[in-house]
């Protein structure tokens, strides 16, 4: 009996080893969260006690990004470990799922199918087909409790969505009469926003949910050690974008991108990490970089189609880690909203490029103004209360931008035209070109063309057209020279045979605005002759933006004839942009019936209709048909 006892004891025991030669890594996620609200990071952020309990035995990296600021996106940038603009996952939310790239699986699928049990609690959100095998449990229940080989490592992925973006959606009677746990008086605003009362309060009832965050991710950490396998758990936590203040979530600054990381580091696997415990890091991280490193820790190959690479874990140096100093970030289209920016973090600057800067910042999004701060922000605009950087929210942006993060963290001094900086623009400027062309970047097309013929497989796609792809940024780039010497370039482009040229010429145009006065007559044949709906769409925001012709009976022509709900809606933000933000144009909504729709185009209809709080946050599926 004794030898049977002794052969279950030596056999238990062996287990353990054998799982205690694998990590197990949880990713802990909070939703909307910046670097910039926890004083952790930040001064004037909150306290978070749990979230530094893991800082003081693991690492904090300075300098870690979301590649984009906005859930969707961003969550399959994280799953995928791929750039959006690359694979076709850059839109919020999708009309179409991308296929995954050939031969690529979530990283995930690679743990599961090396042994590890994979769960997600729960949020998804992929812009991306999952394809099978990627997580063992996906619901609001997973955990890695119920693995029923207790033996075996686990990848557990939980979301807290305590600070999610709806959280700040509270209305008038709430502002009044429920009181924060922190004091309004105390919050430090950021430069851009106003000093009022309501976003002193908006601000401090945000910092009462990331304290909500805080207990939470201690609560994991207590069920880690409760079950005996804290010290065998990588534990990752960090935001899954930037914060959900104005000018936050959905914009590409610092306050979209920067997020807080803390990892930390399990007593029985210090010797995968290449540094002191309780240390902070300065190496630049995204997420393209975080599915290799899970990998790394648990020593399964990463897949060479991704675009990250791993940051801790076997044969990895911590003084290479610090010498990486970029990061890549993109802007496209959020809910019915589109825009077109890419940016590039390197050391202390980012550079941010502005495709259609004639978009102001603060142009509708229905489930944005859903928050009354940005309401308020708004209606002090309109009344002209604001000036400097509280007013830029409401206006076009320059094309490109030049920030010193470190002298001015809220980013509100574009250094693009000072001499001084001259150099460093002109890197940054070369280094993006040199990135957006080499991956190649989809985003130079309109999504109307990717959505109908690319998203069966966006990699080929993108291969195939890589010269063009790489001709339409050289001409998008004419925008950043002077525009005596731009001129030839804008004139062969609008009368190119390929439509693609002829309406980033239209856009380069609209991005010099009365500059390109020239091209007028030109653009106004285009508005109204050209075989191609979308060069129509972009010849006649020229001439609205010029102040040339009424854009909108040539906007309403064309989202109530065409077929494509994808270009009807892109035209649909044209529309929204004039009614908003030029006192000369009022479109009268009941002209507008468009033949084709999608979430995107009743969204924008319902605003136009006076109704922008009627719809439901945008799903990205298929409006079902009315019987």
């Amino acid at each position: 009996m004794i030898r049977v006892f002794s052969l279950i004891t030596f056999l238990f025991t062996a287990l353990q080893i054998q799982a205690a030669e694998r990590p197990n890594i949880v990713f802990i996620l909070s939703e909307d969260n910046s670097h910039h609200y926890l004083d952790l990071f930040f001064k004037g952020g909150a306290s978070t006690p749990h979230i530094a309990a893991l800082a003081k035995n693991g690492l904090i990296f300075e300098n870690a990004f979301s590649n984009s600021p906005v859930c969707s996106v961003a969550r399959t940038t994280l799953a995928t470990s791929c750039y959006g603009p690359r694979i076709g996952t850059q839109f919020h939310r999708r009309f179409k799922d991308a296929t995954m790239p050939e031969g690529l699986k979530m990283f995930p699928a690679y743990l599961r199918d090396s042994g590890y049990y994979t769960t997600n609690n729960s949020k998804k959100d992929y812009a991306a087909v999952e394809g099978p095998g990627v997580w063992d449990e996906s619901s609001n229940n997973a955990t890695w409790r119920k693995r029923e080989d207790k033996s075996s490592p686990f990848f557990h992925m939980e979301t807290f969505k305590e600070t999610h973006e709806s959280s700040l959606h509270f209305q008038e009677k709430s502002y009044q009469n429920d009181k924060t746990k922190n004091d309004p008086a105390e919050i430090t605003l950021a430069d851009y926003f106003p000093d009022t009362p309501l976003f002193r309060y908006t601000h401090a009832r945000y910092h009462d949910n990331i304290q909500t965050i805080d207990e939470k991710v201690g609560n994991t950490v207590k069920k880690l050690e409760e079950d005996g396998v804290l010290e065998d758990t990588f534990i990752f936590y960090f935001g899954d974008h930037g914060g959900v203040l104005p000018r936050g979530k959905g914009y590409i600054y610092e306050s979209g991108l920067h997020i807080p990381l803390v990892i930390r580091i399990p007593e029985n696997f210090t010797h995968l990490v290449d540094t002191d415990l309780g240390s902070r890091q300065d190496g630049f991280v995204s997420f393209v970089d975080f599915g290799p490193t899970a990998l790394n820790l648990a020593g399964v190959p990463v897949p060479k189609q991704v675009d990250g690479k791993p940051f801790l874990g076997k044969n990895i140096r911590m003084d290479e880690v610090n010498a990486r100093d970029t990061a890549f970030g993109y802007a496209d289209r959020f809910d019915e909203k589109y825009e077109f920016l890419r940016s590039l973090h390197k050391g202390k600057f980012q550079y941010i490029r502005a495709y259609q800067n004639w978009l102001p910042d603060g142009l509708q999004n229905n489930y944005r103004y859903r928050m009354l701060a940005y309401r308020e922000w708004r209606e002090l605009f309109k009344a002209g209360k604001l000036t400097g950087e509280q007013a830029a929210f409401f206006q076009p942006k320059p094309v490109e931008m030049l920030f010193d993060t470190e002298a001015d963290p809220h980013e509100v001094n574009n250094l693009a035209s000072d001499p001084a900086h001259a150099e460093t623009l002109k890197e940054m400027r070369a280094a993006l070109h040199e990135h957006v062309t080499a991956m190649p970047d989809l985003s130079f097309y309109p999504e109307s063309e990717l959505i109908a013929n690319a998203m069966s497989s966006p990699i080929a796609y993108g291969q195939k057209h890589a010269s063009d792809i790489e001709k339409l940024a050289d001409i998008a780039d004419l925008a950043l020279i002077d525009f005596e010497k731009a001129k030839p370039g804008i004139q062969a482009a609008l009368q190119s045979e390929n439509q693609f040229e002829r309406m980033w010429g239209a856009m380069v145009c609209s991005a010099f605005g009365d500059k390109a006065e020239s091209f007028s007559e030109a653009l106004a044949g285009l508005a109204t002759n050209d075989s191609s709906e979308i060069v129509q769409v972009r010849a006649a925001e020229f001439l609205g933006i010029t102040g040339k012709t009424d854009p909108l009976p040539i906007l309403a022509e064309i989202i109530n004839t065409t077929a494509d709900p994808v270009l009807a809606l892109e035209a649909l933000n044209s529309v929204v942009l004039f009614q908003d933000h030029f006192d000369a144009y009022q479109i009268d909504s009941s002209l507008l019936n468009p033949a084709a729709r999608n979430d995107g185009v009743s969204r924008r209809l319902d605003y136009l209709n006076g109704h922008p709080y009627k719809s439901k946050p945008l799903s990205g599926k298929k409006p079902k048909k009315k019987k």
